[in-house]
């Protein structure tokens, strides 16, 4: 079961529990008795010696039997439960390049070809594909600005491309292989309808990625001073929650106004100072994907403090804070 958890296929298990079986026979031996007294390799030899391995030869194959089957009862890689969590979590952008519409439209093309080999019984060109092309990348990349505005379309998006990166690193199956990438191309495309690319504005000079452009605002209240003393506040909490090693309570306090403001104060902040802007939305995206992965607390109270002090001077500009 953690080997599928990891990602190994049915038949690296089976390797690995027939390895098992032979470790535990041989090891038997140095704690039970061998047959003496006999010409070795003579038939008595051989039947004392079947005799006295019968019960380690029971033994060894109902262990490994039982290791084999919950192994395969558990399936390859994660449950679709387990994929579907994962990815209610922003994913890891891969290239510090924006997703344009040409861009975009590339990768859905490339996203097709992969299916079409898997679907030509070419796994191997598949996986090539995979690897070679910029298709992967922008599933990556378009993700955090595809959750703005349409987050259950992110979240489709993020379970398809993660079964598709456990087939291609484990079994080559070209039906699964096929029907995940043509799921991803179709999921591309309504993501095409969903940005608006022509309203985007020009990148900041020297920023990349999404904090090159305004994140946009996730609700209608009004920034005022207190909401933003309260944030910067919560935002002090986060930090010193994952200080103390408490990373659940952090992600709970962080969940709140403290995330939220740094998207609604986003597009003001840019038009009064584009960099501070940047560093901002940069500072917050670096803590929801550490939430999102690797939860490591130093990181997380490190950035929570930068985020609070970057709202200070956000509210300082704004004329919200003396």
């Amino acid at each position: 079961m953690i080997l599928h958890i990891g990602g190994a296929s049915t038949g690296t298990v089976l390797i690995t529990v027939i390895g098992i079986f032979l470790l535990i026979f041989a090891m038997s031996f140095a704690i039970g008795p061998i047959p003496e007294g006999k010409r070795r390799y003579s038939r008595a030899w051989c039947t004392a010696w079947l005799r006295a391995s019968t019960p380690r030869l029971i033994i060894a194959g109902t262990f490994s039997a039982l290791v084999f089957t919950g192994s395969a009862l558990s399936g390859d890689g994660k449950s679709d439960a387990q994929i579907a969590a994962d990815c209610e979590s922003a994913v890891t952008p891969l290239t510090g390049n924006a997703v344009t519409e040409p861009r975009l439209l590339v990768a859905i093309s490339g996203t097709r070809d992969i299916a079409t080999a898997a679907r030509n019984g070419d796994p191997g060109g598949a996986q090539t594909l995979f690897f070679t092309t910029d298709a992967h990348n922008v599933t990556h990349d378009i993700d955090a600005q595809l959750r703005l505005g349409s987050p259950t379309l992110a979240q489709d998006l993020c379970i398809s491309v993660v079964k598709l990166e456990n087939e291609i690193a484990g079994d080559l199956r070209p039906a699964v292989i096929a029907t995940e990438s043509d799921k991803i191309a179709g999921y591309l495309d309504q993501a095409s309808d969903e940005i608006d690319f022509a309203a985007e504005p020009s990148p900041v000079p020297g920023a990349s990625g999404v904090c090159a452009y305004p994140i946009g605002a996730v609700s209608d209240r009004p920034l005022t001073e207190e909401r933003l003393r309260s944030a910067i506040a919560a935002m002090r909490e986060v930090s010193a929650l994952a200080g103390a090693g408490d990373v659940p309570a952090a992600a709970e306090a962080f969940g709140g106004d403290a995330h939220n403001i740094t998207h609604d104060i986003d597009l003001p902040l840019r038009n009064a100072d584009p960099q501070l802007g940047v560093d901002l939305c940069e500072s917050v995206l670096e803590l929801e994907l550490e939430f999102g992965g690797k939860r490591d607390a130093g990181i997380i109270a490190a950035e929570a403090t930068t985020s609070a002090g970057l709202l200070e001077d956000s509210g300082r500009v704004l004329g919200l804070l003396r």
